[in-house]
């Protein structure tokens, strides 16, 4: 036999040095994280992390303990507390704390699969976790580790839960608890650590799980959270119908991504839902934990991780509706990976792994990893794109509640920023935005992005003129680079033309796209403008020559 026969046969029977994984899981972590700190660098923060800024300078232990879209997130909101206030918005700190937790629930998924698993096989199950780029948000953007802490403290859970003593079972309510404060994805660990204490007949360990239960369901009650509205976070029971088919399209979605094949050549991201492999994988892989429940039976270790993949998804199918919800969603995907790989693992347990599944896992792991890193590399140009969005929506945001009479919310178009965003608390702890000063500067898509929003928002356009005007001040607008353009008066000015011409109007960029109207010889129209304390006037543009500007009171 060949010494790399040898070397694969005592690696998949386990026979290697105790320090041996964990030298490659700690180079692969170090590679891992250098690749997520530089392919994210562009980022800039997201919805989530622009509220919890804009609520941090008045938080306190209502406000800390308040839903964020249905959402506990107590500890994330005390997390970002502390370091605005002692780092600011310097964003790569924000997400190097993702990082560190993707490190940290890698770690756990290993030292609790390594229990079950020999050791290389156990980390060809983890090394996928450090590069999951199908689920970008969770990866790249700062707020991705209240997600990736809460699994953590979730799998801490099950590896304190293992010991079966009094030590064991007060350290995983500990987590369970920490995990609840951290991010709804813990809760269906305390609903499989509940269930297992009943499948035990251990009605005195059964307070483990069903305690943070009662709190968090305390929390929701008294908070009155979302109740049955979708949209704020509540959830409809009667989603539970559909939680065979939404279980379904999750395990579909995780195993393609994991294969690694899940990729769309056309769109330079990820297969459609539906679509792909996952479908087949996910019918092989229902069928394997059937043959192996009815060939082997099923211990309560693995109804265990059962009861947390079947709540997790049960959870997800009840949210459903309000906002647009399916169970291949990116930001579902890390969670999944890391249930459906606890069945998976738990599955695997007590098997012999032949050399040729051995590589084969291998493999699949291999090819996980070089697809997910080609991900990442495509998502940088999308996290640019959406650092200049939150950035664009902020400045602009703020324009608005510097104008008298703003706005109300309904009518900005906000995309980046939930509607509670406050762009003076916002603004507390650096400018999230661009200085509108600067904006000349910048690229103009910058400055006609900001025009669009405050366009839509005033709804700025001509009106009939009622009145009687002057045409005495009137003057021409100025011809440049072949266009017509002039400054608008801060009063606002009715606008006439020698013949039929379109009009356009921009602010702090080049007026493209943003029409204000028709004039002609006899259609006068007026424009009223609602100033903000930047000095920087509105102006009008037209292609065709003899339009005026005349100033009004």
């Amino acid at each position: 036999m060949s010494p790399f026969r040898q070397r694969i046969d005592r690696l998949r029977q386990g026979e290697n040095s105790p320090r041996a994984p964990w030298l490659v899981l700690a180079g692969a972590m170090a590679l891992a994280s250098g690749f997520i700190l530089y392919y994210g660098r562009d980022g800039w923060f997201s919805i989530d992390e622009a509220q919890w800024i804009s609520d941090s300078p008045q938080l306190d232990l209502g406000g800390a303990l308040s839903p964020h879209v249905g959402h506990l997130v107590f500890i994330p909101r005390l997390v970002y507390k502390l370091m605005l206030e002692t780092v600011g918005i310097e964003y790569i700190a924000y997400r190097i704390l993702t990082v560190l937790a993707i490190l940290l629930c890698t770690a756990l998924f290993f030292t609790w699969a390594r229990r079950r698993l020999p050791d290389f096989v156990a980390l060809a199950f983890s090394l996928p976790i450090l590069l999951f780029a199908y689920d970008p948000l969770h990866l790249i953007a700062g707020n991705g580790f209240t997600v990736m802490l809460a699994l953590s403290f979730g799998i801490a859970a099950l590896l304190a839960w293992d010991r079966e003593d009094r030590t064991g079972d007060i350290w995983t309510f500990a987590f369970l608890v920490l995990g609840g404060l951290t991010y709804t994805v813990a809760l269906p660990f305390s609903v499989a650590i509940a269930f297992a204490a009943v499948l035990d007949r251990r009605r005195d360990r059964l307070w483990v799980g069903a305690v943070p239960i009662v709190l968090y369901l305390a929390w929701r009650t008294l908070g009155d959270v979302g109740a049955t509205d979708t949209a704020a976070g509540g959830g409809d029971l009667l989603n539970i119908l559909l939680l065979p088919a939404w279980s379904f399209g999750g395990i579909s979605g995780v195993l393609a991504s994991w294969s690694g094949l899940s990729y769309d050549f056309i769109r330079s991201g990820t297969m459609q839902p539906g679509t792909g492999i996952g479908p087949a994988l996910a019918v092989v892989a229902i069928a394997a934990l059937g043959w192996r429940i009815a060939t082997r039976g099923a211990g309560t270790k693995l109804w265990t991780v059962i009861a947390v993949a079947i709540a997790l998804f049960a959870a997800q199918t009840i949210a459903v509706g309000g906002i647009e919800r399916y169970p291949e969603m990116p930001r579902y995907m890390y969670p999944g990976l890391i249930v459906v790989f606890l069945v998976v693992v738990e599955a695997a347990s007590g098997f012999k792994w032949s050399r040729a599944a051995f590589i084969g896992l291998w493999l699949i792991t291999v090819i996980s990893l070089m697809t997910s890193f080609s991900l990442l590399r495509d998502q940088s140009e999308v996290r640019e794109w959406k650092a200049t969005q939150t950035r664009v929506e902020v400045t602009a945001v703020g324009l608005l509640d510097q104008t008298p009479n703003p706005p109300p919310v309904i009518r900005q178009r906000r995309r980046m920023l939930t509607d509670d965003f406050n762009p003076v608390t916002g603004s507390a702890y650096g400018a999230l935005g661009y200085d509108p000063a600067t904006l000349k500067d910048r690229d103009p898509d910058i400055g006609n992005a900001v025009d669009r929003f405050l366009f839509n928002a005033l709804k700025i356009g001509f009106q009939p003129v009622t009145g009687s005007f002057s045409r005495a001040d009137c003057r021409p607008l100025e011809a440049i680079g072949g266009r017509y353009r002039m400054w608008v008066p801060r009063g606002g000015a009715v606008v006439i033309g020698k013949q039929d011409a379109k009009v356009w109007i921009g602010r702090f960029g080049t007026g493209r796209k943003l029409r204000a109207g028709r004039v002609g010889p006899n259609s006068p129209q007026l424009l009223k403008l609602r100033y903000d304390g930047e000095p920087t006037p509105w102006f009008l543009k037209s292609k065709a020559p003899g339009v005026s500007v005349c100033p009004i009171d």
